[in-house]
C-alpha cells in the first residue's frame, strides 16, 4: 500500500498535520497508570498475593495482568529455588512457597526496596536453609 501526499495548497492537509500531532502528544504524554519497577520487592509482593488468591479461591478467575503476576511469582521462586545454593526445598507446593515469601516480604518491610531475587533467597533460605552450604551467590546492594 503506498503513501500518497497530498499537495501543500491542499488546506485539509495544513490542518490536519498539527491535529495529529496534538493528539499524538497529548496521548503519549496521558498515561494512566505509572511505570511500576518489576524488579523490587512491591512488585513480587503483589504478583505473590495474588498467586495466593489463586491458590485458595478456586472461583478466582484471573485476568491478563494478574495471570502475568502470578506467573511471576512461581517463576521467580521456582528459578531462585533451583539455583541458590542457600536454599534446600521440601517437596513444597508453589501456594505453600509463595505463602512463605509473602510472610517473609510482610515481616520485612524495610527489605521491600531490594532486589527480587535476593527477596526469593532469603525468604527460602531462612524457611529451608541448606547449613552445609550456607555462602551468599548474589551480590548484596
Amino acid at each position: 500500500m503506498a503513501l500518497r501526499c497530498r499537495h501543500p495548497k491542499d488546506k485539509s492537509v495544513t490542518r490536519t498535520i498539527p491535529l495529529c500531532i496534538l493528539l499524538f502528544v497529548f496521548s503519549v504524554g496521558s498515561s494512566s497508570a505509572p511505570q511500576q519497577d518489576v524488579t523490587s520487592g512491591t512488585w513480587l509482593l503483589g504478583s505473590c498475593q495474588i498467586t495466593v488468591k489463586t491458590a485458595d479461591d478456586r472461583t478466582f478467575q484471573e485476568n491478563d495482568l494478574e495471570s502475568f503476576r502470578d506467573g511471576f511469582c512461581r517463576g521467580m521462586i521456582e528459578g531462585v529455588s533451583k539455583a541458590s545454593p542457600r536454599v534446600c526445598l521440601d517437596d513444597l507446593t508453589y501456594a505453600q512457597q509463595a505463602r512463605i515469601v509473602l510472610k517473609y516480604l510482610q515481616d520485612h518491610p524495610e527489605e521491600i526496596h531490594q532486589r527480587n531475587a535476593i527477596l526469593v533467597d532469603k525468604a527460602l533460605s531462612k524457611a529451608f536453609p541448606c547449613h552445609d552450604n550456607d555462602v551468599e551467590w548474589f551480590d548484596v546492594e
